[in-house]
């Protein structure tokens, strides 16, 4: 049977200097803070009647493109529109 020794060397350097967790928390927060400040608004929801307009607007811009395109993106629409409810 073989014997190994392992030999730990004691921690070289200082420990965490005084104050250090405090003084990294609270960088942190203002850090987060100003963060918060730059972040814009979440936008709101469209209903699912705009969301078939916006893609019927879609599909009238590739109709000269791509008419059969056109055509899949309005029966998408009206699709979208019977699914949820739509009048």
């Amino acid at each position: 049977m073989t014997t190994v020794r392992i030999q730990v060397a004691p921690r070289v350097g200082p420990a965490n200097p005084r104050g250090a967790r405090v003084a990294a928390a609270v960088f942190v927060a203002v850090w987060r803070f100003f963060a918060a400040l730059g972040r814009k608004a979440a936008p709101r929801a469209k209903t699912p009647a705009q969301e078939a307009r916006d893609l019927r607007e879609l599909a009238l811009t590739h109709r000269a493109m791509d008419p059969r395109f056109a055509a899949d993106l309005f029966a998408a629409a009206d699709r979208h529109e019977r699914l949820h409810g739509v009048n």
